[in-house]
């Protein structure tokens, strides 16, 4: 069944209601669970009034004899029996809907991280998502069941033991009735202090989710310094800051639930000697069957109201989760395309109107670009200069539209791309990096990824034209090797002709080399030069370079200072611009 991702607002005062838009989707299922639990916990409201009725026929021998005693016990046996139909029910139907919950969270998520935009990621850390797509969301599916388990359970013992205690006992109904007070101050005095706790566990946690991840990344740099002790020495003191603020959340949980015990417990006692002590002085005609069922439901409050205490910490866990799901799914920082004209063929001309781009809009620093204004035509080869800081990525990302520009525009074959669906933009947009990004899979699955319907001619062409074809007949398994987690067997020429054969396939109208030959050896840069300039012709190619063997393909050169155009070709299409 193809589940929708959330569209939903989260609102972080009030948690419960945004659980409750969460399975409203899945009300049909969880509306079934809840009547199968009915049926599973009843033995616990029913045994005690069985047990009181078989003790009262023992005691007085005339309320209906033998016959009413096995009624009793067949009623209580078919309640004991049928737990097992009820019990796979409810499991059936609530798991249902914590599932499928489960999976609209992730996909939700999964959906939004790909609809924000390239600032957010920059921000924000690869292991603060992993926890957010992990412990909470798991921490809200826990806390989905323990609503049921203990929540439910709880609010319907209070209802029941009120009920049956106004019809056999009414003089001990407001003994009952105070507990529902003291379930709400309960959860007033603890709520508070355990969210503050657990939201400092979990920052804890994705804190040192992030620095192992930077750890892991790290590793053939740490080794190259010999500083594998100082990493070692780091990360153990962030899980040792896990520990104190783990300690910390468990102690005050803890040492609540025990404090709660005792009242509880000494008010279950203090209850059910008061029942004892009006019964003996004659002053209420109670029966033993009375005093057996009011010492049965108070054990059964009693474990009720501890459930809910007990459950309390993880009520915070879920609750935060939430909040810390809403700081993603709420995010505005989006790039949005939905509704926007959808490119259908990309010549590749390209104008800059006086664009200026800042990374913080509110801050007084100065621009990343300020003032940028050249016409590229379909076709043409820029190349892109300047001193580290001078702006280069930032122009590139503007041209791929990873950021937009805070002032100005920037036309596509006359269209202001704020105006244009940039994902079908993208389909037409190759960029070839000094990184080459592998993922864990075969070379055919890294060469075709982001194409579709690809032929075998096609691919062996693409292989062919970026110099491919020699390395890969050498592996093992050919297209079908495993490369490993981002292809650390492969050498840094080898990498790149992966990506070039990966940008041939696209087939783009606009290319991006971004240095791609700055960490290459002679010997491999004369083979990737070789595939780069077959993958140029015919294209809007922009490079960012230091080595005049790429840069002297380029039509015209612009050189950036400060975010500046400070030298360019006196070319009288560029100077038209001015």
């Amino acid at each position: 069944m193809q589940l929708d991702p959330l569209e939903i607002q989260f609102d972080g005062r009030r948690p419960w209601r945004t659980l409750a838009r969460l399975y409203w989707p899945e009300r049909r299922s969880v509306a079934l669970a809840l009547v199968s639990y009915l049926f599973k916990a009843s033995p616990v409201w029913i045994l005690p009034v069985i047990t009181a009725n078989i003790i009262d026929i023992i005691a007085h021998r005339n309320d209906g004899g033998l016959r009413a005693l096995w009624l009793n016990v067949i009623v209580g046996a078919v309640a004991i029996a049928q737990n097992i139909p009820s019990a796979a029910l409810y499991v059936t139907f609530l798991s249902r809907s914590v599932r499928n919950v489960e999976v609209r969270l992730r996909s939700s998520l999964v959906r939004r991280l790909q609809m924000l935009s390239i600032g957010y990621h920059n921000r924000t850390d690869t292991g603060a998502m992993q926890t957010k797509v992990t412990r909470d969301v798991e921490s809200i599916e826990m806390l989905s069941r323990q609503v049921v388990d203990v929540g439910f359970f709880a609010a319907v013992t209070v209802l029941v033991t009120m009920g049956v205690t106004a019809w056999r006992m009414p003089v001990f109904l407001p003994v009952f009735i105070l507990f529902v007070p003291l379930i709400w101050i309960v959860r007033r005095f603890v709520s508070g202090r355990l969210q503050s706790h657990n939201e400092n566990l979990r920052k804890e946690i994705e804190g040192m989710n992030s620095q192992f991840s930077g750890m892991i990344s790290m590793i053939p740099i740490t080794r190259a310094h010999a500083v594998e002790d100082e990493e070692i020495t780091q990360l153990e003191n962030r899980f040792s800051d896990v520990r104190s603020a783990a300690r910390a959340f468990d102690f005050f949980a803890g040492t609540f639930g025990a404090t709660m015990w005792v009242v509880l417990m000494l008010f279950n006692l203090a209850g059910f000697a008061t029942a004892a002590i009006l019964s003996y002085r004659g002053w209420l005609p109670l029966t033993p069957g009375d005093i057996v069922l009011l010492a049965g439901y108070f054990n059964t409050i009693m474990a009720a109201v501890l459930q809910v205490n007990a459950m309390l910490p993880i009520v915070t866990r879920g609750f935060d989760g939430l909040r810390s799901l809403g700081e993603v799914l709420e995010c505005p920082d989006i790039e949005e395309n939905r509704g926007k004209q959808r490119v259908a063929d990309v010549r590749g001309g390209i104008i800059f109107e006086n664009v200026s781009f800042n990374y913080d809009k509110t801050a007084a620093a100065s621009p990343a670009l300020r003032g940028l204004n050249f016409k590229v035509a379909a076709g043409e080869t820029i190349g892109i200069v300047g001193p580290s800081g001078s702006g280069k990525s930032t122009l590139i990302s503007l041209i791929t539209g990873f950021h937009r520009p805070t002032s100005g525009r920037i036309l596509l074959d006359g269209v202001d791309m704020n105006a244009i669906d940039l994902r079908t933009f993208r389909h037409r947009l190759a960029v070839v990096s000094q990184q080459t990004i592998l993922f864990n899979g075969t070379l055919r699955e890294n060469i075709v990824y982001g194409t579709r319907d690809v032929t075998e001619p096609e691919l062996q062409a693409a292989i062919s034209d970026a110099n491919a074809a020699e390395f890969i007949r050498d592996l093992p398994l050919g297209l079908d090797t495993e490369l490993g987690t981002a292809g650390v067997q492969l050498s840094g020429g080898q990498r790149q002709r992966i990506a070039i054969a990966r940008a041939l396939l696209r087939d783009p109208r606009v290319l991006i080399l971004d240095e791609a030959t700055s960490s290459l050896d002679t010997g491999s840069e004369a083979v990737v030069q070789e595939a780069l300039e077959r993958l140029m012709v015919g294209r809007t190619t922009f490079i960012i370079a230091h080595r005049h063997a790429v840069l002297r393909r380029a039509n015209r050169i612009l050189t950036l200072d400060r975010g500046m155009i400070v030298e360019r070709d006196a070319t009288p299409e560029l100077a038209a611009t001015n």
